[in-house]
């Protein structure tokens, strides 16, 4: 278990955008704070810290609740049965994901509430989108202005939350100051979606980020920074494995040379991701097997 920097770790980036990190694997859930419309981004992770974002969001007596899901992934998708009314937004690929990993889900749920001293009202159950999104999308939800994007490379539902107008961006799994890039696709695909975003950043068109998991990353050299250090690392997995495979090393040979490459969360005890990295060798490693 990953524990956050403290219990019940709140930060307004202005009065109508307040971020709570979870205590459970730093994650961060989004309220989007206005009277007429006010959205919550992936609310979680524990009953109780859910109940507090469902606090916050009652504060403002808001005419309308969206719930706006970056991703499948099941401690993302927790907190429906808090805004039963509310409008759902997530992926098109969001609803399958979660129909088909529900058990999953569950059993991850309950272990985390456990660990916790706590139960969930009921277990998990899979729910409706009302709005499926791909590819990229202009939302206009009064007040607020939205450009979702697919952000393919670790998960088939993910999107990312652009709000030009802010200038900040919500990263869904991505871009975090703890982890490394988490792949479930060949390493290409990640880079495609970072590079997009890389562009973006680069332009000024967000100058704020908000990981799945992390610390908020504040001022464009920052933003960045995150980008760019998760495309090095990218590079040097795809570089790595290639130049493996070109000399003819088995895979167990080549996680043992790759293992010696630096990356965010290596040396970390309180979030480590030297399983992520053995497993995103792998990947990368099957992905080139298919090319051949």
């Amino acid at each position: 278990m990953h524990e956050g920097p403290e219990t019940g770790s709140w930060t307004m980036l202005d009065e109508h955008v307040h971020v709570r990190q979870s205590k459970a694997y730093w994650m961060n859930s989004v309220v989007l704070l206005d009277s007429e419309h006010t959205i919550v981004v992936d609310p979680g992770a524990l009953p109780s810290e859910i109940e507090e974002i469902a606090k916050l969001a009652r504060q403002a007596e808001p005419e309308r609740v969206s719930l706006l899901f970056t991703h499948g992934h099941w401690d993302h998708v927790l907190g429906r049965p808090w805004w039963p009314k509310a409008k759902t937004i997530a992926h098109d690929a969001c609803a399958a994901e979660m129909m088909a990993r529900a058990d999953y889900i569950r059993g991850e749920a309950e272990s985390l509430a456990a660990q916790h001293g706590e139960r969930w009202p009921k277990p998990f159950e899979p729910f409706v989108i009302d709005q499926a999104i791909s590819g990229q999308k202009f939302l206009k939800l009064d007040p607020w202005r939205l450009v979702l994007r697919d952000a393919f490379g670790h998960c088939d539902s993910q999107l990312s939350i652009h709000l030009p107008e802010l200038q900040l961006l919500i990263a869904a799994d991505m871009l975090s100051d703890i982890e490394i890039p988490i792949l479930n696709r060949p390493p290409a695909v990640y880079r495609r979606t970072l590079e997009t975003l890389l562009t973006l950043a680069e332009g000024g068109a967000f100058e704020a980020l908000i990981p799945g998991h992390g610390s908020i990353a504040i001022g464009r050299d920052q933003v960045l920074q995150r980008v760019r250090t998760d495309l090095d690392y990218l590079a040097a997995l795809e570089r790595g494995v290639a130049e493996a495979r070109a000399s003819s090393r088995a895979l167990e040979a080549t996680r043992e040379r790759l293992s010696a490459m630096e990356y965010t969360g290596k040396h970390s005890t309180g979030y480590p991701t030297v399983n992520v990295h053995m497993r995103n060798i792998d990947t990368t490693w099957k992905s080139g097997q298919a090319a051949d």
